[in-house]
């Protein structure tokens, strides 16, 4: 078999840490994933250069802004207000709650990255489970299913979609439309929110 090098243990190590930082949140997740960086550039498992070359990467930066913007959307009570607003027209019920919450996060995620609204629906998410006294990793799995299918209903809702369209374009085809993948994404929602609901 393959022989761990040095360089492979230390990262699996630092992988480890981070994920335990993660789970019991004793250190803010921005701070952690951070010190992922400047460990691993410390301890020259990646060159100081590949480090920083993530922050050239759009995505990185994307992401480490939306950890900032969830944060603020916590601490201004936005999340609160979010969380309330789901909550009068879900009423009491789990069920209502998980179609309503998949609903509108698929309809966001159909014009925005689901990424984006995943972080930013988090604080809000947090905070319902908290006022009805369910587990948050009850609502995380149908939330992140509903991000992903909101992707599928419209032409920008994923960057997988415009690349197909691009590649049609490219090879002499009619591009797909905005709305090209509407009616598949829509049953794909109802089967995803119906499978997550029973």
């Amino acid at each position: 078999g393959m022989l761990m090098t040095p360089d492979m243990i230390l990262t699996l190590v630092i992988l480890l840490v981070a994920i335990v930082l993660f789970i019991t949140e004793w250190i803010r997740l921005d701070i952690v994933a951070l010190g992922v960086l400047i460990t691993l550039m410390l301890t020259g498992v990646v060159s100081t250069q590949e480090g920083l070359a993530g922050f050239s990467n759009s995505t990185v930066v994307a992401i480490g802004a939306l950890f900032v913007v969830g944060g603020a959307v916590f601490q201004t009570g936005l999340a609160a207000r979010i969380s309330s607003g789901i909550l009068r027209v879900a009423g009491g019920s789990e069920t209502r709650l998980l179609v309503v919450l998949m609903v509108s996060i698929a309809i966001m995620s159909a014009f925005i990255s689901s990424t984006g609204v995943v972080a930013l629906m988090l604080p809000a998410i947090i905070s319902l489970a908290g006022s009805l006294k369910i587990n948050t990793s009850k609502l995380m799995i149908p939330v992140a299913c509903a991000a992903l299918l909101g992707g599928a209903l419209t032409l920008i809702g994923t960057p997988p979609n415009l690349i197909a369209s691009d590649t049609l374009r490219n090879g002499g085809y009619a591009p797909l439309g905005l709305f090209a993948f509407t009616p598949l994404g829509l049953i794909l929602l109802a089967a995803g929110v119906i499978f997550m609901v029973m």
